[in-house]
């Protein structure tokens, strides 16, 4: 009622053109509440029978002193704010408290540390060290065989390179 009358008086009719062409989700919070320019809603939640409470966040009551919930559900919140941006007058709706929709909700995220840079397992951080050292244990793999195993062993092996296979 109070935006119907608030748009109809106004000097223009295509302000009440406009608002019979909305959705009639849109139609039944406006006229239930009044738009944003028209009131300013609390930012924090207030007593109920304050005319600035919002509608989307739990306001106390002024006698018991307990909070009652939200008028409108997260759900009904979204649907409101979607086909209000659809019409593109989400800017009459009471704000949120800090929630966020759409392109806003993606524009202004960061990633999580993990998605940008993994930490990975334990095998992967340490591939690298442990290829080294395996390269140069295969480097110095004779000597130290030689040496566990013995003279015998190296001579062994000295002769093996001497005596290469020849294929004639």
């Amino acid at each position: 009622m109070k935006v119907t009358s608030v748009l109809r008086q106004s000097a223009s009719a295509s302000n009440a053109e406009y608002f019979e062409q909305l959705p009639q989700i849109l139609k039944n919070f406006f006229t239930k509440h009044s738009p944003a320019t028209a009131t300013t809603y609390s930012q924090k939640p207030t007593f109920t029978n304050d005319p600035t409470a919002n509608p989307f966040l739990p306001n106390k009551h002024p006698v018991t002193l307990k909070y009652h919930s939200p008028q409108y559900s997260l759900r009904r919140q979204s649907v409101l704010y979607k086909t209000a941006k659809m019409y593109g007058i989400e800017d009459l709706l009471p704000s949120l408290n800090n929630k966020k929709f759409f392109e806003d909700k993606y524009t202004t995220k960061s990633f999580m540390k993990g998605v940008l840079r993994p930490k990975g397992h334990k095998h992967e951080l340490s591939k690298e060290s442990r290829q080294e050292a395996i390269k140069k244990a295969m480097e110095t793999m004779e000597t130290t065989i030689a040496k566990v195993k013995g003279s015998k062993y190296k001579k062994k092996m000295e002769k093996k390179r001497e005596e290469e296979k020849k294929w004639y």
